[in-house]
């Protein structure tokens, strides 16, 4: 049994690690939240200018009747949205074989700088029937 000392029992239980995080630790997990969170905060421009693109896409696909106007919504679209990365004639344009749109595919890259000479590079892709 322990012996009773000054600031309590003094024994076997004093020599109990303490339980719960250390300083390294916290440092650790705080180094590896910020390694995951700051590409995925970089990241976020480009992951709305992809919903903008699909969005147009959509909008260009459901009123225009032949190539030429899918090109020119499109374009109108991207124009309103800040759309820079698709241009309307970067996208292909399918028909059947009576000239109506079938859909409307983009795809394209960006570039998502982290930190210093770190980045992202995110492959975007997208029909719309």
């Amino acid at each position: 049994m322990g012996q009773m000392g000054q600031l309590g029992w003094v024994g076997k239980d004093s020599r109990r690690r303490a339980r719960g995080f250390s300083l390294w630790t916290l440092l650790v997990v705080i180094v590896f939240v910020i390694g995951v969170a700051l590409p995925a905060l970089r990241a976020i421009p480009s992951l709305t200018e992809y919903f903008s693109v699909k969005r147009a896409a959509s909008y260009a696909k459901q009123r225009a009747t032949n190539k030429r106007e899918v090109v020119e919504y499109f374009d109108k679209q991207a124009t309103i949205d800040r759309i820079a990365a698709v241009k309307g004639e970067d996208l292909q344009i399918r028909e059947n074989e009576n000239g109506t749109i079938q859909s409307v595919d983009f795809a394209y890259r960006t570039e998502v700088p982290v930190y210093g000479p770190l980045s992202l590079l995110i492959t975007y892709s997208g029909t719309q029937h």
